[in-house]
Order: structure tokens, then sequence, then C-alpha cells
């Protein structure tokens, strides 16, 4: 099963780059030293995520479900059922911090909608077919994001 959806990172891109053509409203002033944490989290977050699928060998491909064998729920899988998705979130939205434009969290907010809908909802479905009732109780214990 392969999703028609581009790549959640380069979905990320996307949205960072059009956050930064938008026009400036309701600026504020940046805090280096949040927007740092958001960064390190970010970077944390993904690394974690990263290890915990090579550590059980499983496949890291969001658009290539079918090669899923592994249902990985430990870890930083035991906080987030989606961590590399809340990488890219927590990246967007330094980013969001750094450009100081109120305007631009609605490019976070898209991110989360278009993660939710398209990606997510479809992996949900798979996952759910794929390892039944594991999955469903993983879902009862984990939150989607945070």
């Amino acid at each position: 099963m392969r999703i028609l959806f581009p790549l959640p990172p380069i979905l990320c891109v996307f949205i960072g780059t059009a956050m930064y053509f938008l026009p400036l409203i309701g600026q504020y002033p940046r805090n280096p030293y949040l927007i740092s944490i958001f960064i390190l989290l970010s970077g944390a977050i993904a690394i974690a995520s990263v290890w915990q699928f090579y550590r059980y060998k499983a496949n890291i491909d969001p658009q290539q479900l079918d090669k899923t064998t592994t249902l990985v729920t430990s870890g930083i899988f035991r906080i987030s059922r989606n961590p590399m998705y809340l990488s890219l979130l927590l990246m967007l939205s330094g980013w969001a911090l750094w450009l100081g434009n109120l305007l631009s969290w609605a490019g976070v907010a898209t991110f989360v909608f278009l993660m939710n809908r398209f990606q997510i909802s479809q992996e949900e479905a798979y996952l759910e077919r794929q390892f039944g009732e594991d999955y469903r109780r993983y879902k009862s214990k984990v939150r989607r994001w945070i």
C-alpha cells in the first residue's frame, strides 16, 4: 500500500518555506531559549524514534505501509504513537517562534491537519488491520501526538 501524500519531511519543508513568505501579522519578539528548546527536543525525539525503528528492524518509510511487519511500542513510542511526526511539528513550531509572526502558526496548524487527515489516519487504519487487538490496545494507551 502506497500513500499518495508527500513524505512528511518534504511537507514540513514546504510548509516551513510557505511560513517564511507569509505577510507579517502580529509580530512578537523572538525568544532564543525557547526556540532552542523546541529545536533540541525535536532532534532528541527524532533520534530516539529512528533508533527504536532501527533496533527492531522496522520499516521507516511511511509511504510503504505494506512493508510494516513490526509494531514498535517501546522507548519514545510509549509517549507518542507518532514521535517522528511530533519531531517535525516541534521543528515547525521552533521555526514559527523564530519568524516571530502570529500568522506563521497557521502553517503549524496546517501541518497537524494534513498529517492527521491524510497520513496518520491511513497509517492507523493499516496498523489496525495488520496488528488487530495489539494495535487497538496500544492505541488506547498512547496518544497520537503527545
